[in-house]
């Protein structure tokens, strides 16, 4: 059991730049969170494979997983932005979690 938790990885933590990001996510005020999480769900669902999608699909998707153990399964506006991140390709992965860094660094936000 131990060997397996050493082994365990986060799908984000595959990509340092990825794991950056939801790192510094996770630890910003909630307003924040959502804000930068509905910016980057509405860059992320104009790409492939969400683009030909029906919202419907899309619900589907990210509602998979009903339990709430994670920190962003509380809120819908991240779940959906870390559902949409997580099923990805990692070179989306990757310049969203850039935007968002971007973001982030803005003053207004």
């Amino acid at each position: 059991m131990v060997e397996y938790l050493q082994d365990f990885q986060r799908w984000y933590d595959q990509d340092p730049i990825v794991s950056r990001c939801i790192a510094i996510l996770e630890n910003i005020e909630t307003s924040k969170k959502r804000k930068t999480a509905t910016f980057l769900t509405n860059e992320i669902i104009l790409k492939p494979p969400y683009r030909d999608m029906l919202p419907e699909e899309l619900y589907n998707l990210v509602m998979e997983e009903r339990r709430k153990r994670r920190w962003y399964d509380f809120d819908e506006v991240l779940k959906i932005f870390m559902e949409l991140l997580k099923h990805s390709s990692d070179t989306i992965k990757r310049e969203i979690a850039v935007k968002a860094m971007s973001f982030l660094e803005q003053p207004q936000n």
